[in-house]
């Protein structure tokens, strides 16, 4: 599969889109959820649920770095638009329908949820400040007991017997560690726990503050990048060649 990978992106070339769906129909028939390669762990389907589609283009795409430069599929991957930079129907019809909605399960579940604790986080913060209150690390704590009822810790814990106990089910042992996959699960725990405990109206209004947050850090992300290419560009611009020396003819 991976073979056949690097000769589609090959024969795309690294101009236009089409490089970009011969990794999107390579997910689509990827059989794994998820691998252990050397010491890294990758956690593709989270929960049988929410599909991390990024992780496993990284994945593929590191497989085809001859073929592609990193920087272009690093730009491409940590865009976090919905479907890609595609539209809907293009973007389903090329991972297909399935991991599709997992994906959209990931999305709202996972990125969403992280911008919304962000958001509360930034929104506590401005009112200790405009209280007079001394600035602390207490904010992300008081999120996280604002959209879920207890600290980080306390959440964590529960999350880690719940986790233990799903594990041990299914004959697999659960390690008590802080990995990339584990910070995802425990986030997608946190959002289904705020879905069965908010009304419908203030899960919306949720979702619109996350999106919203999602949306301000990606333009400003988009705004450091156009900075960092002008600098480069006038540093390229202003750079002096260097003076020949002349040769001096032996008498």
């Amino acid at each position: 599969m991976i073979s056949r990978l690097k000769s589609d992106v090959l024969l795309a070339g690294p101009l236009g889109d089409a490089w970009k769906l011969a990794v999107l129909e390579a997910i689509a028939v990827w059989p794994l959820a998820q691998e252990q390669i050397a010491d890294e762990s990758y956690v593709y389907l989270i929960g049988g649920e929410a599909f991390d589609w990024q992780l496993l283009a990284r994945r593929l795409l590191r497989e085809c770095k001859a073929e592609i430069d990193q920087d272009v599929w690093c730009d491409w991957l940590s865009d976090p638009v919905l479907f890609a930079g595609f539209e809907e129907p293009d973007f389903m019809r090329a991972v297909g329908v399935e991991k599709g909605r997992a994906h959209l399960s990931y999305f709202y579940g996972v990125t969403v949820e992280q911008s919304l604790v962000t958001a509360v986080e930034e929104e506590i913060t401005h009112r200790r400040v405009g209280g007079g209150w001394q600035l602390s690390d207490h904010s992300l704590e008081l999120a996280y007991e604002t959209l879920y009822g207890n600290t980080r810790d306390q959440l964590w814990e529960v999350f880690k017997l719940e986790a233990g106990a799903i594990s041990a089910r299914g004959g697999r042992r659960h390690r008590d560690e802080h990995t990339l996959g584990s910070e995802d699960a425990f986030t997608y725990w946190l959002f289904k726990l705020r879905m069965e405990r908010s009304d419908p109206a203030k899960i919306a209004s949720d979702t619109r503050k996350g999106l919203a947050k999602l949306e301000r850090m990606r333009q400003n992300d988009v705004r450091r990048k156009k900075l960092v290419h002008a600098d480069v560009l006038h540093r390229q611009m202003n750079k002096k060649p260097r003076r020949k020396r002349k040769a001096h003819a032996e008498s």
